[in-house]
């Protein structure tokens, strides 16, 4: 598979910030409303049958649909992005339109269906509806009209979607070289495949809409089950019940992040106590928008993740009161769950987990 331009310049960078000091930033504005040659819409004027005023309900995105060719043959397999060797996370190549490519996230931490960011409006002129926001965000956002999002064979047509004027930009000597284009698909998208296999052995995603998902055999998979909570506000989150050092855990699962885990001082307090001492450093991590949030850094030389035993595993512990996990007592990346194959079972609302691999 040929790697896009824009994930060599990426690469490259990474390495010369090694020895040179190229840094990713963080890029906020609110200056679509003053590009004349992008459509803007207000409700109905995009001809979307039941479209409401309030984005957040569930039937916000009217007669969407998702599409297949005659000849598909469910299930379907698609390689991972090339972003996927830098961030770990679940992305795959997708299109806008049939013309520009961009990844894909396939992000079960973001509670929206689809989202976008200034980029994608610019550069495919697409019609959207700002929203009001405070003084003291320092980028605009509101929702876009996507007319069709094509990944592998399954083509997403009429989605209405959220954007935010944000990107991240990779800086070489304060000059921008490459700019982050990933489309954000949510859990809102996701769970309207019966199933989604992430194999990150063969490193590609496997989208089902009409198969159910069957282990040739199941001894050789553990199942953990999962809810879905939807609050009043239309937002969506995944949450796994699985043991963490033995300790009995719920915790949101994140496939948009290749990291390990982010946990509250609260639960890290009990696994501490069943794992190695290990040394704690005071850092940020940076949650897409949401910001640069304070926490500790660690990495734990061995840890026991249900059935399997993750080595190296990377650990951020934040306060009780962090935004991060103002919802639950934390979120398991994806780092956690590399050399195996992760299976989200949404009609049964089982996380399967194959079970004969272990991470190093």
């Amino acid at each position: 598979m040929k790697m896009p331009k824009s994930s060599l310049i990426i690469l490259l960078c990474l390495f010369i910030s090694l020895i040179s000091g190229c840094q990713a930033v963080v890029v906020n504005s609110k200056k679509l409303e003053g590009i004349s040659l992008i459509p803007q819409y207000h409700d109905q004027s995009v001809g979307l049958s039941g479209y409401t005023n309030d984005i957040n309900k569930g039937n916000w995105y009217g007669n969407s649909m998702i599409e297949t060719p005659r000849e598909y043959h469910d299930p379907c397999r698609i390689k991972y992005h090339p972003s996927y060797s830098i961030n770990r996370w679940m992305a795959v190549e997708g299109r806008i339109g049939n013309d520009k490519r961009y990844p894909i996230v396939l992000d079960t931490g973001a509670s929206v269906t689809l989202f976008v960011n200034d980029i994608h409006i610019m550069e495919n002129h697409l019609a959207f509806s700002p929203m009001k926001s405070s003084k003291n965000d320092p980028a605009g956002w509101g929702k876009c009209y996507l007319p069709k999002l094509n990944i592998g064979q399954v083509t997403l047509t009429n989605w209405p979607c959220y954007y935010r004027e944000q990107h991240t930009e990779f800086r070489l000597l304060g000059l921008p070289v490459a700019m982050e284009k990933a489309v954000i698909a949510g859990l809102g998208a996701l769970r309207k495949f019966r199933y989604v296999m992430f194999d990150s052995i063969h490193e590609e995603v496997e989208l089902s809409l009409v198969k159910t998902f069957e282990p040739e055999n199941q001894n050789s998979w553990t199942k953990y089950s999962f809810d879905i909570e939807e609050e009043l506000s239309g937002n969506i989150f995944l949450y796994v019940k699985i043991p963490i050092a033995g300790e009995e855990t719920e915790l949101q699962l994140d496939t948009g992040s290749g990291k390990g885990l982010a946990v509250a001082e609260e639960l890290w307090e009990k696994i501490s106590q069943r794992v190695p001492h290990i040394r704690l450093t005071q850092d940020k991590d940076l949650y897409p928008y949401i910001g640069l949030l304070a926490c500790k850094h660690g990495v734990i030389p061995e840890i026991k993740v249900g059935d399997r035993t993750i080595k190296n595993a990377g650990i951020s512990i934040f306060p009780d009161n962090s935004p991060i996990v103002d919802r639950c007592s934390g979120l398991i990346g994806m780092q956690y769950f590399q050399n195996t194959i992760i299976v989200l079972d949404f009609e049964r609302n089982l996380l399967w987990i194959q079970s004969t691999r272990q991470e190093t």
